[in-house]
């Protein structure tokens, strides 16, 4: 099963790069998981230096279904989508997730951006993006993780999701390092 790290978003919550950020820890979370860790890009956007690299096809729009979509038309068989902003991730989380197949739910949310994806969802996916229908949620048909089961198995918030300054600040005390040192 291949990951497909999501990484076409603009941070702009976060006024600095995500993928600066996060990128080589969501890496070196999930390479020993998956066969492949393929980095998901906005049309026109900065290559991942440090693995392969696909495009979103142009769109005026901004959503991470369009990433979705471009993972899903890739992938050979079932997939493991993920955005960047997790930065707390551990393999031992992602390979349960991708065993288990259900949609985790955490801090009171459906996660479909850490969850196996089948590509046969994508038509579905396409005609969303054609209505310019983008929540992900409408996509959902794997059951879901409840968060409780989780939390039982998982210690700290491995699905802590980290868009803002002050999302990265509670991150890094919790994890008791700073992400990026020339902050």
């Amino acid at each position: 099963m291949n990951c497909y790290i999501l990484i076409g978003g603009r941070s702009q919550r976060m006024g600095m790069s995500k993928t600066a950020l996060f990128l080589d820890r969501i890496v070196a979370a999930a390479g020993p998981v998956f066969a492949e860790v393929i980095a998901v890009q906005r049309s026109g956007g900065e290559a991942a230096s440090s693995i392969r690299t696909i495009f979103e096809a142009a769109h005026d729009d901004e959503a991470a279904v369009f990433g979705l979509a471009r993972a899903l038309a890739d992938a050979p068989g079932r997939c493991f989508v993920l955005a960047v902003d997790y930065p707390l991730m551990s393999s031992e989380l992602l390979a349960y997730l991708a065993r288990d197949g259900r949609v985790p739910a955490w801090d009171g949310r459906t996660q479909p951006l850490c969850a196996v994806w089948d590509p046969s969802v994508l038509p579905r996916v396409e005609r969303r993006i054609a209505d310019r229908l983008y929540d992900l949620h409408g996509l959902i048909e794997q059951e879901i993780i409840p968060e409780p089961e989780l939390r039982a198995r998982f210690p700290g918030e491995p699905l802590l999701n980290v868009n803002t300054p002050e999302e990265l600040q509670e991150a890094e005390r919790r994890h008791g390092q700073r992400f990026l040192s020339s902050r």
